[in-house]
């Protein structure tokens, strides 16, 4: 329950009004740039005709997406709109605490997405949801991450912009994660970059890419490091068969 004004020792729901902050109002939706977004970002992971699920959903723009691709989608979320909407369409909806249904779901899925959402987990939650993500895939599925870059100095904006974020993610840090799980990675890199749909904004993004690249490239090279500085990045985890 959210408090106007909490006082000592209570604790303050901060997903309280969350939706309406990140202003997920026409749901279930997507445009024509989030589809060109969507299709890059799973490129080489099972869409059509695939079993997928997507944790904490959101706006579900992927899950109305993915289900105009033709897979079979199910999703989770703690957000009552958000739930009650994805009802209302019919979308099967799985406990937002998965790891305690992974019997009842083990080599259920092709593929796992979650789009900025294991940032808003602890570490013990993160490696306890890797552990059931990789038990509720099917070997040679894949789970998708997307995540504020804890290696980069730009990766504060989006990290530290959200108050319910509670741990910082990076390539270094899922690769320990992953340690006991039988998962690889199969890609890990910034998002995937949409190009605009017309010429002006190709441009503009066109030499914001460049830029940004010059940049990463430049702070790899003085700091002897080879990762993404992008604010966002995107990993890509592998259930080994």
């Amino acid at each position: 329950m959210a408090l106007d004004n909490p006082s000592a020792g209570e604790a303050v729901d901060f997903y309280s009004g969350y939706d309406k902050w990140k202003g997920w109002i026409d749901l279930f939706r997507y445009t024509p740039e989030k589809a060109d977004y969507f299709s890059g970002e799973t490129h080489g992971v099972a869409i059509a005709g695939a079993e997928v699920l997507e944790i904490g959903f959101g706006s579900g723009d992927f899950l109305q997406w993915a289900i105009d691709k033709g897979a079979k989608v199910a999703g989770t979320e703690i957000n009552p709109v958000l739930l009650k909407a994805a009802v209302q369409r019919g979308i099967e909806l799985l406990d937002a605490d998965f790891e305690r249904i992974t019997d009842a779901h083990a080599g259920r899925f092709d593929t796992i997405v979650a789009y900025d959402v294991f940032e808003h987990f602890s570490l013990d939650e993160v490696t306890t949801r890797l552990h059931a993500a990789e038990r509720m895939l099917k070997s040679g599925g894949h789970l998708v991450l997307r995540f504020p870059n804890a290696q980069s100095p730009f990766g504060l904006a989006p990290q530290h912009g959200d108050p319910t974020h509670r741990s910082c993610l990076s390539k270094s840090v899922l690769e320990q994660l992953i340690q006991s799980c039988a998962f690889e990675i199969a890609r890990y890199d910034h998002q995937f970059r949409t190009k605009g749909r017309t010429p002006a904004v190709f441009l503009v993004r066109f030499a914001r890419h460049l830029l940004r690249d010059l940049i990463s490239a430049f702070l790899n090279f003085v700091y002897s490091t080879r990762f993404p500085y992008d604010p966002v990045v995107v990993i890509v985890l592998r259930k080994k068969g």
